[in-house]
């Protein structure tokens, strides 16, 4: 299996996002679970609106967030495994060149 250090990451276009009441949470449309984000969640999600590498996430929560660059990726790189482990999200090669 691909990890994120590897990859593009992609949502799944069956994972729904959306924010209610000041929650965040995905629709897995297939199964019908919800899953709860909490505000980093929620941004390293947002960030995934368009197909990108771990280095561009981490670039965008290290923007939002005071954290090492190390403890950036390493969080970032565990929670996107839960994500892909649950399905909703997907690790594509990347383009040569």
């Amino acid at each position: 299996m691909m990890s994120a250090q590897d990859a593009v990451i992609a949502t799944n276009p069956q994972a729904v996002f959306c924010q209610v009441a000041g929650e965040a949470v995905i629709l897995d449309v297939a199964s019908g679970r919800y899953f709860a984000l909490d505000a980093v969640g929620t941004a390293i999600w947002q960030s995934l609106s368009t197909p990108r590498t771990l280095t561009a996430v981490c670039d965008a929560i290290q923007a939002e967030y005071d954290v090492s660059r190390d403890r950036c990726e390493a969080d970032v790189s565990a929670f996107l495994e839960q994500l892909a482990a649950q399905g909703l999200i997907k690790f594509e090669e990347r383009a040569a060149g």
